[in-house]
């Protein structure tokens, strides 16, 4: 409406620099506006704001319906898979009153795995969820089933609920992120047929989703990848290449990978069990180019010393064994005792994450008294408790930033630890903190919570209400595992 837009203009620019023009004004209008600009016991402002109301009301009054043709709607199609049962919809109502994420995510993870769905009416409120929550997305689509999919369609922000069930389906016809979690799949099981299907549809995806979809390549990258990798330096995406260039850092073996170990092999030498290091990297040497820095951010470390040890961190911990003429353990100890190697004993630990060497990992953390926290993902399960335990008073609160993304359930032992440690801290890990942990909590430390106090007399109070809420919630994540048992 041509008058509303007027309206707006002389806002923005005052009364005094432009009047409406009420000849523009719709019929009925015209009339009303006439009394109102001659009434001479207001001023042009009043007059202004009186027209103003008369338009937005107009305006707000009604308006001409699209016709819009004959209804295309489809019927939603039959569901194939059953609804989960009534005492799991019971603990469903617990876990969204809640409003506790990690509760919702176990009780969707375990609808999935018995393959049952959720009953129509909750679809709205988990398909909102999930679309505030991107973890949740492919979960919500598998137990939202066909008619999560089919009322997708009236809401944009609920497009990834695509009912996927097969691995293919989900990489022909998936959402992005579906896509991405099928070729992960693949590569665990074929990794050449992953690499193959991607390299089949790369020509048609988007820049932004090939840099996503690579990321699948991580699993059970290796030498075979290396060739098509390669040619993908030359994409015009600054995106693809600077994925591309992460996964060739991966590859032991590649033309990148040697190229970064010969400089380390002519910088670190060893004589008759002495080691000497003498640095001495091109300033033009076209490492740089791959995202190696060449000015230290660090007083205490030289430039030389700084790109060393980026480039210790980025080749494969097994060279260290043909070129010191040891073994791994007897690596390990020249790294963390020879005053060379001494500075590098990081970048070997860094090293050993990079490239997930979960053998050599357990050995340095069994032979080095520091604390390593990148090399916890892959110890075995019961020695990352070990090691955590272990280290847990001189860095707890390092500790306490790594607990929360261990991928197993604590033992007892680490849990009560951690309670013991909250206690003391109850303003910086609170209830929101307990409830993000919920997932990794036994169930069974529930009754020993008691136990647990603070000798801070003004935290006492708190720190209860905290253990109260971590109760319910255990409580909450018991009825969801029962609920899905057998014999439910």
């Amino acid at each position: 409406m041509q008058s509303w837009n007027d309206i707006i203009n002389i806002a923005l620019l005052g009364t005094a620099k432009k009047q409406p023009d009420t000849g523009s004004l719709p019929g009925p209008l015209q009339v009303a506006a006439r009394e109102v600009f001659t009434n001479p016991d207001t001023d042009r402002e009043e007059q202004f704001l009186q027209l103003a109301s008369l338009v937005f009301n107009y305006r707000q009054s009604g308006a001409m319906a699209v016709d819009g043709g004959v209804s295309t709607m489809t019927v939603c199609p039959p569901e194939t898979k059953s609804y989960c049962s009534a005492t799991a919809v019971q603990a469903l109502n617990h876990t969204l009153d809640s409003e506790n994420i990690p509760l919702l995510t176990l009780w969707l993870e375990l609808c999935a795995r018995n393959n049952q769905l959720l009953p129509p009416e909750y679809l709205p409120r988990i398909l909102e969820n999930a679309s505030r929550h991107k973890a949740l997305r492919n979960l919500a689509a598998a137990c939202c089933g066909k008619r999560g999919e089919w009322l997708a369609q009236f809401n944009r922000e609920w497009n990834f609920s695509v009912a996927v069930d097969t691995t293919e389906d989900m990489w022909e016809n998936g959402t992005t992120a579906q896509r991405l979690e099928a070729l992960t799949r693949l590569r665990r099981e074929q990794p050449a047929h992953a690499r193959t299907l991607l390299q089949v549809t790369w020509p048609q995806e988007s820049a932004a989703i090939k840099a996503e979809l690579l990321g699948a390549l991580a699993t059970n990258i290796s030498l075979d990848d290396a060739p098509w990798l390669e040619s993908l330096l030359a994409e015009k995406s600054k995106q693809v290449k600077e994925a591309t260039l992460t996964l060739l850092k991966k590859i032991a073996g590649s033309d990148l990978h040697e190229q970064y170990w010969l400089l380390l092999e002519k910088a670190i030498q060893v004589n008759k069990g002495k080691v000497t290091v003498t640095a001495a990297i091109p300033p033009d040497a076209e490492i740089f180019k791959t995202g190696i820095d060449k000015l230290s951010n660090n007083a205490r470390v030289s430039d030389d010393e700084y790109i060393l040890s980026q480039l210790v961190a980025l080749v494969h911990p097994r060279v260290w064994e043909t070129h010191l003429n040891a073994s791994f353990e007897e690596v390990v100890d020249l790294f963390h005792h020879q005053k060379a190697l001494k500075p590098f004993a990081p970048a070997l630990a860094q090293a050993i994450a990079w490239f997930g060497d979960g053998k050599r990992a357990l050995s340095f953390v069994q032979h080095s008294d520091t604390f390593h926290m990148t090399l916890l993902p892959l110890l075995p399960s019961d020695q990352q408790d070990t090691y955590l335990l272990q280290h847990f008073d001189a860095h707890s609160n390092l500790v306490m930033n790594y607990v929360g993304q261990l991928q197993q359930v604590w033992s007892e032992e680490l849990a009560m630890k951690i309670f013991r440690f909250c206690a003391k801290n109850p303003y910086t890990y609170s209830q929101r903190t307990m409830g993000d942990f919920i997932a990794l909590i036994p169930s069974s430390v529930k009754s020993a919570l008691d136990d647990v106090t603070t000798e801070n007399e003004t935290y006492q109070t708190y720190w209860k209400s905290i253990s109260l809420h971590l109760v319910g919630l255990l409580q909450i994540k018991t009825f969801i595992q029962q609920s899905f048992s057998k014999n439910s």
